[in-house]
């Protein structure tokens, strides 16, 4: 894997998994879908890795136009959720096309873990379902990663986590509510980390990461003192098909969150 396409780079998860790909000498062309995210963050972003020479900012058109088969592409549909922008896969001239028609080496989705609920009967999850549908219709050589909360630097507030450390801050807008998973939480560093070695040295499939501990999310949430009582865990998985991986810890639970804390004091302190 030595060049990859990043669709919504600027967005959290895929913002660390560029940043670990370029850690480790890849090239990397990023696209950003439209956000609403606050213009200064979107520079700090781009502060961050702008200044790597593998690393280049493009359009959707450049990506479209190009039929290079030596490339990976990355989409989170896991940070379009979180955004409520998960009605951006109803565009067949934006993602499925871009994916459908480029030749591409490798592809991988990052997708909520709430899709392997038995049961899929919200709007946001069924229009998540029916892209990953067609997608796989047209390729089946796709690597589909499954992920939980994900913490750490860069958060959005639409997590229970950033809005609460927003909200001690008096920088909180109106949390829209619980969307995350409340079963399990990994730390994204690490996160990232594992993504690249699965899109790397695993074959394509199905992929669930999961800390492989039990009250991950809620023992996240006594530690920043929240004490709330809506829970939105996997209810039944869908076991069929899906390989697990556990995501190591490589620092505890109290290190990753102030690390967000700290990260979310320097940005709305400036």
């Amino acid at each position: 894997m030595d060049k990859v396409v990043m669709v919504g780079v600027f967005d959290f998860v895929n913002f660390h998994v560029c940043k670990a790909l370029l850690d480790k000498g890849i090239e990397v062309r990023g696209v950003q879908i439209e956000s609403e995210e606050d213009e200064d963050m979107i520079i700090e972003k781009r502060l961050e890795i702008g200044r790597n020479a593998n690393f280049t900012e493009v359009s959707f058109g450049d990506i479209t136009k190009d039929k290079n088969k030596n490339e990976t592409i990355v989409l989170s549909v896991y940070d379009l959720y979180m955004r409520y922008k998960e009605e951006y896969l109803l565009n067949e001239d934006m993602l499925f096309n871009l994916i459908r028609k480029n030749q591409w080496e490798k592809v991988a989705i990052l997708v909520p873990s709430q899709l392997l609920n038995e049961v899929i009967d919200s709007k946001p999850e069924v229009i998540i379902e029916d892209f990953i549908k067609r997608t796989y219709a047209w390729n089946k050589n796709i690597h589909l990663l499954y992920l939980p909360t994900i913490y750490g630097p860069w958060q959005p507030d639409t997590f229970m986590f950033q809005s609460s450390i927003l909200n001690e801050r008096n920088r909180g807008k109106p949390y829209k509510g619980l969307r995350e998973e409340t079963g399990d939480a990994l730390f994204v560093h690490d996160t990232a980390q594992f993504i690249l070695e699965i899109i790397e040295n695993q074959q394509p499939g199905r992929y669930l990461l999961h800390s492989g501990k039990s009250n991950q999310w809620e023992k996240c949430a006594a530690f920043l003192g929240i004490d709330e009582q809506e829970s939105n865990p996997i209810l039944q998985i869908r076991e069929e098909g899906i390989t697990k991986i556990i995501v190591n810890s490589t620092v505890p639970i109290s290190v990753g969150l102030t690390k967000q804390v700290e990260h979310a004091n320097r940005l709305y302190s400036e």
